[in-house]
């Protein structure tokens, strides 16, 4: 006998794509089609669509910042707004194009607007392992390690970092000779508590196949 049931709703996921829509979608078709196929999906183009999300009720389960639509001074209303869902609970992730587009003052502005210390670092590829000391959501459904190439965050604590570089961890480019990552406390990725809700970032540019379950685990899905 069929259940009489209905099924239960898919949970909400905005992608803010306020500047480059187009090329978000050209990089980034198949991560949306796995994210789709576990939750409803919708994008904003607009600032209008994009304050709208950030106070829509219900409330998106997270938010994805895919560009640098959040990173514009004359757009205070909206950083206001993304503060506030935040705090009170909603998952805001950078990601996509965010850490291919702005300036470096421009990222670092935008977190320290959310509280955070998070600044640009190193942009590189390299291979790096999960962090241990992350608490922030859980980590054991992802690949262990792999290569990506992205913006790195600097001034991080160590347990907001997802990733981290390992021991033999090097520089890996197809002009220069390997060369060993120094710096090993700057990271591809991180999450954190702000207010009651939760931030992160997602450096890599490629779009690599490990990074799509990355940004589904920092969504809960």
């Amino acid at each position: 006998m069929a259940s009489s049931e209905p099924a239960a709703a898919k949970p909400l996921i905005v992608i803010l794509t306020l500047n480059k829509p187009d090329v978000f979608n050209d990089i980034f078709e198949g991560f949306v089609d796995e994210l789709s196929a576990k939750a409803e999906v919708r994008q904003a183009h607009t600032r209008q669509e994009a304050r709208a999300a950030f106070t829509s009720d219900p409330k998106p389960t997270a938010i994805l910042s895919a560009d640098e639509g959040l990173t514009f001074t004359m757009r205070f209303l909206l950083v206001h707004r993304a503060l506030s869902y935040v705090r009170a609970g909603g998952i805001l992730i950078f990601m996509g194009l965010f850490s291919s587009c702005p300036r470096p003052s421009d990222i670092k502005n935008s977190f320290t607007r959310l509280d955070l210390p998070w600044q640009s670092g190193a942009y590189e590829r390299s291979t790096f392992k999960l962090n241990r000391e992350m608490t922030h959501f859980d980590t054991s459904g992802l690949v262990k390690s792999y290569s990506q190439k992205a913006l790195h965050l600097a001034n991080i604590t160590l347990d907001d970092a997802v990733h981290l570089a390992t021991d033999d961890s090097v520089i890996e480019s197809i002009v220069f000779g390997p060369r060993r990552v120094t710096d090993r406390t700057q990271t591809p990725a991180a999450f954190t508590k702000v207010g009651e809700g939760r931030v992160g970032y997602v450096g890599d540019v490629n779009n690599e196949n490990a990074t799509t379950p990355l940004i589904l685990a920092l969504c809960g899905l």
